[in-house]
Formats: C-alpha cells, sequence, structure tokens
C-alpha cells in the first residue's frame, strides 16, 4: 500500500470549488504541494498533486486496483474489465476546433470515445460515449462543469492518479459516479514512483514485449499493456489510441486532431482560453509519436483515419478523410 496523510474530508481551506473557482487552488492545496517540491527529488515531483492525500494499492501486474481520495474509496474498474463490449470500430473524438464543423446527427457512430471537453457535444447530438479519457489534471480543476457531465453517464472513464484525486476533491461523492472508473498511468511518471530515467525505460521496454521505445531521452514510446502505462507525448489523443487498441479495437476514427491548427483552441467555450502546449511540442513529441505508432499499427492492422482535414499532422502518417465520405 502506497498512502500519504489521509483525511476523512478535504481540510479547511482545500474546500470544494464552487462557481468559477479552480478545484485543489485554495491555501492549505498550495502549502501542501510546496512543501513536496520543496523537501523531495525533482524525480518525485509529479506526485506532488497526490501527497497527502491519496492513498493507493497494486495489484500482481503493478496496476493500481484500489485507489483513496481525502479517505474517500474510489471503486475502480479492473483494466483488464475495461471493455466489457466489444468494438472493432470507434471514434475518438478530441477537442480541435475542426470538431465544431462535423454534423454529428448525421455521421453514424456505434460508439465513440471523448476526452476532455468532448462530453459538450452530447448537449445537442445523440453521441455513442462508451468509453472517456483525461489525463490533465488542470482540465478537470478548472471545467469541473464538464467532469459532472462525464461521471453522470453510463459510460467507462480512463483517468490518471492526479485526475481521479481532483474529481474526488471537487465531486466528493464517488460512489455515486454513474461511470467506470479505470485508473491508467504515464509509463514514465506512476504515483508515487520516481520518474524513470532514460536507461531505466529502455530496461523496462526490453523486458516488455508489449512496449516499444521510440526515444528513451524523451520518453516517447508506445504501449499496448495498459497495465504498465501509456506514453502521453503531451496529448491525451495518444493516451486515447493506446486505450483503444489495447481493448481490441482495430478501426479509430480521429475527430478534432487538428494539433496546432487555428491556433489549438478548443471546440467548446473555454474559461480561460489559453494558447495550447500543443503548438509548442508538436514537432518534439507529438509528431515523432504518432509517425511511429502509426507505423506499428499498421503492422498490426490497426487502421487509422484524421477526419480534421486541416490538422498538422501529415495524412502520410495518418490518411486524412472527409466526415461527409462516412455519412450513407
Amino acid at each position: 500500500m502506497v498512502t500519504g496523510k489521509v483525511s476523512d474530508q478535504p481540510e479547511a481551506g482545500s474546500a470544494v470549488a464552487s462557481g468559477n473557482d479552480t478545484v485543489g487552488d485554495k491555501p492549505l492545496d498550495r502549502f501542501w504541494r510546496k512543501c513536496y517540491a520543496l523537501f523531495r527529488s525533482r524525480r518525485m515531483q509529479h506526485n506532488r498533486h497526490l501527497w497527502p492525500y491519496v492513498s493507493i494499492r497494486r495489484d500482481e501486474q503493478g496496476a493500481i486496483s484500489s485507489f483513496s481520495a481525502f479517505g474517500r474509496p474510489v471503486p475502480l474498474t479492473p483494466l483488464s474489465q475495461a471493455f466489457h463490449e466489444q468494438h472493432d470500430e470507434v471514434h475518438l473524438i478530441l477537442s480541435g476546433p475542426s470538431v465544431a464543423e462535423i454534423a454529428y446527427d448525421r455521421l453514424p457512430m456505434q460508439a465513440a470515445m471523448g476526452v476532455n471537453g468532448s462530453i459538450s457535444l452530447a448537449r445537442q447530438f445523440d453521441i455513442p460515449f462508451k468509453y472517456y479519457c483525461v489525463i490533465d489534471q488542470n482540465f478537470v480543476r478548472r471545467r469541473l462543469d464538464l467532469m459532472r457531465e462525464v461521471v453522470d453517464r453510463e459510460l467507462t472513464l480512463f483517468v490518471t492518479p492526479d485526475v481521479l484525486r481532483y474529481m474526488v476533491q471537487g465531486l466528493p461523492t464517488p460512489e455515486r459516479y454513474r461511470c467506470r472508473i479505470c485508473v491508467i498511468e504515464v509509463v514514465s511518471e506512476r504515483a508515487f514512483q520516481p520518474h524513470c530515467r532514460p536507461e531505466e525505460l529502455t530496461a523496462m521496454a526490453r523486458k516488455n514485449p508489449a512496449m516499444s521505445l521510440f526515444d528513451p531521452r524523451r520518453s516517447l514510446g508506445y504501449s499496448f499493456d495498459l497495465a504498465s502505462g501509456v506514453f502521453d507525448a503531451d496529448t491525451v489523443a495518444y493516451a486515447g489510441l493506446q486505450i483503444l487498441v489495447a481493448g481490441g479495437v482495430r478501426r479509430i476514427y480521429m475527430h478534432g486532431l487538428d494539433l496546432g491548427f487555428s491556433g489549438a483552441r478548443r471546440f467548446y467555450k473555454e474559461a480561460r482560453p489559453e494558447n495550447s502546449r500543443l503548438v509548442r511540442n508538436f514537432d518534439r513529441l507529438i509528431e515523432p509519436s504518432f509517425l511511429h505508432a502509426a507505423a506499428l499499427l499498421k503492422e498490426r492492422g490497426v487502421h487509422l483515419f484524421n477526419l480534421s482535414m486541416n490538422s498538422a499532422l501529415s495524412d502520410r502518417i495518418i490518411p486524412k478523410v472527409d466526415w461527409r465520405n462516412l455519412v450513407s
């Protein structure tokens, strides 16, 4: 068991955010993060959002099997049971501005995975969200209204430990969530463990045939084994891709994979619009990750399609298809 100092409820000064407040931005929250940053090594800094409120247990494969935050246990679904339905084809709906160009009332879909704010489409269209993925704790902290809509649906939600921590702080009755929750981790930044050095990633990949390492210095790779974690390439699109393929999906249509087009603003209304990191990290992390992953998946018979015709990602990496071509 890995644990921090756990209280039965969010302490005074770390109350649930309301209105336009940011979850986890009260004085006590900032105090604990600063303490952790001062007294822990650089390799442990990714854990500052977990301590001292989170406790976890791991199973024999190393995946997180139990999770509690602020003394509240969160019911988890094992990763091995994440895909209780088999879908050969799934639409991965991202948050790029080109999503607003798609007429979802005309587009046939049997199953979809949403990320971040794409749940807002469900206010206008009957989107078959079977899966959802959020790996950015800043999104949860700023858009608790959208996360509330996600957890109130019958779907499987994949989240990282820091995301789940802020979910519990902002929506403090996890036993009432309607969604099933699966905890995933970034390969190089597992909960309460040090950040992996390049040589450690290399050794890990050598031992695990379900993991392909492209560049250990930049932590670039691809994982077919969710228990070992995912590579994030600094975009939830890449994590979502690994999750769907691990679940047996063979055909994936990616919506809103703009990656820098139109300034990479989101299609939904943002509380704090800001220039996206996608633009800054496209050449260094995102493009090389998708380049290697697309070739790897093609060898395994997985077909990817990009519905963003103006995506910064070349159609030589993932072929582009106009969504209108999918309308019968």
